[in-house]
């Protein structure tokens, strides 16, 4: 028999914060932002989806302006 592991796309917040190279205070301040940063509630601890997360900084990429030099 195959254990499922239904959280293996989600990391907890303090993986999050070592992957990305930040501090829980900063995962924690991005959650609150107008457009936060999505995330699970389960059992009182909050989840991250891997691709969520990968989706939502590629939307804040910036793009150079190509009329500045």
């Amino acid at each position: 028999m195959t254990t499922l592991n239904i959280l293996e796309d989600y990391v907890d917040r303090d993986t999050l914060a070592e992957r990305l190279r930040l501090s829980t205070r900063t995962i924690w301040r991005y959650e609150n932002l107008p457009d936060g940063l999505p995330s699970l509630t389960l059992g009182g601890r909050k989840y991250y989806r891997i691709a969520t997360v990968q989706n939502w900084l590629a939307k804040r990429e910036r793009q150079l302006n190509p009329r500045r030099a």
